[in-house]
């Protein structure tokens, strides 16, 4: 789908990675650029081989290039690399790409069409742009821990967040203004610089605590009632649409007389006194298992799911029809399961195009391919440490 798209990746870790990741997985011909000791997530988490987990899941699909970009030579091979790439990908801080002369106006000169994106925590510009930041911070400061503690039966403690969403989500949205800009460069033949901020994309997904607290001047943050801890039952934990489906969980848990009860009735009463309603349903929980709680909300066309383990996820019928571990093929393991990205199309078959590389695993092809150096010029940049 996006064959023929060159993408210069100089991001690190997950921001970034997963975003050519993405781009990669759609046909884009991305080139990660390292630095002599290689993108961090190399070291660390578990491993296949030389390959960590980490690096593995965001960098498949990817061709890879280690250059010292602290020398002149190195920056210039960079800028080289950039006259032939259609996009530039990176999540320094901000500032630091200028430094090393490889800002957008610099390459703007090189290549007036170029699409810049740059991944920071708090945007370009503006009194926090210069802190450095990663997913729990941003989780922290867009609201989205008070949000958790807001929770009823949190307690008012924040419950931290297992996954990285404040990069991930990251991801998604430079992943789109990347492709609007590449769609709008088609119609205009002009490029972009994207500024593409981790708080700015929390906060644009915020679906309830911010805009209620704007509407009601002031009065209102708490999350609501649908976003609430699963139900703890006999025997674990299930997730349950409680308030939406109001009628039919009083049916199912055996309570039809809460239909005609006025503390829930108009649905603005429930609102208000959900918290009664709530240790109603909790009371049945208690004494009801996991099984026989989805036996009962299949029945009434309860929106359920069970807490489930990430053995549970990974062995699941939906993970498995819907392809979302795909095979790659590690060099010197074999083939190792990798999570797949989740679009499908009904004409292109997407997902990685091949395994991840090597720290400059790829330098000679990749320098021949792009920049038509021979073999002999390629060896004279690692003699004198440019690439490594």
């Amino acid at each position: 789908m996006l064959k023929d798209v060159k993408v210069l990746d100089l991001s690190r870790v997950l921001s970034g990675p997963f975003c050519s990741r993405m781009l990669a997985d759609m046909g884009a011909e991305v080139v990660k650029v390292e630095s002599k000791s290689g993108d961090g997530t190399r070291t660390g988490m578990a491993f296949k081989g030389e390959f960590s987990c980490y690096f593995t899941q965001f960098n498949v699909g990817k061709r890879c290039i280690s250059v010292n970009l602290h020398s002149e030579a190195g920056v210039d091979l960079v800028k080289k690399l950039a006259a032939e790439c259609d996009v530039i990908l990176e999540n320094f801080r901000p500032g630091t790409m200028a430094e090393m002369g490889l800002g957008y106006e610099t390459l703007k000169e090189i290549n007036p069409n170029i699409i810049y994106c740059s991944i920071s925590g708090f945007g370009q510009s503006g009194e926090y742009a210069n802190r450095p930041a990663y997913a729990d911070i941003v989780h922290a400061l867009s609201g989205l821990e008070y949000a958790g503690a807001s929770m009823d039966g949190a307690d008012g403690n924040p419950p931290g967040m297992p996954i990285s969403y404040a990069d991930t989500n990251t991801s998604l949205n430079a992943a789109i203004a990347i492709l609007a800009a590449l769609y709008n460069r088609k119609n205009t033949g002009e490029g972009q610089y994207i500024d593409i901020a981790m708080i700015d994309c929390l906060l644009a997904s915020n679906d309830s605590t911010i805009q209620k607290y704007v509407f009601s001047d002031g009065l209102n943050d708490a999350p609501p009632p649908a976003a609430q801890p699963p139900l703890k039952m006999k025997d674990g934990h299930l997730a349950a649409s409680l308030v939406l489906t109001f009628p039919r969980v009083a049916e199912a848990i055996g309570r039809p007389d809460l239909l005609e009860d006025e503390r829930f009735n108009p649905p603005i009463n429930l609102y208000n006194n959900y918290r009664d309603y709530r240790e109603i349903v909790y009371s049945w929980a208690a004494k009801t298992t996991v099984e026989q709680a989805c036996e009962i909300f299949e029945k009434y066309e309860i929106p359920f799911g069970k807490v489930q383990t990430t053995a549970d996820v990974v062995n699941s019928t939906v993970v498995r029809e819907r392809n979302m571990l795909v095979d790659v093929e590690l060099p010197g393991v074999g083939d190792v399961k990798v999570v797949n990205t989740p679009f499908r199309f009904s004409g292109v078959e997407t997902g990685p195009q091949r395994p991840p590389s090597r720290k400059g695993g790829d330098n000679k092809e990749v320098l021949q391919d792009w920049l038509g150096l021979t073999s002999e010029q390629v060896d004279e940049l690692k003699k004198t440490d440019t690439i490594f």
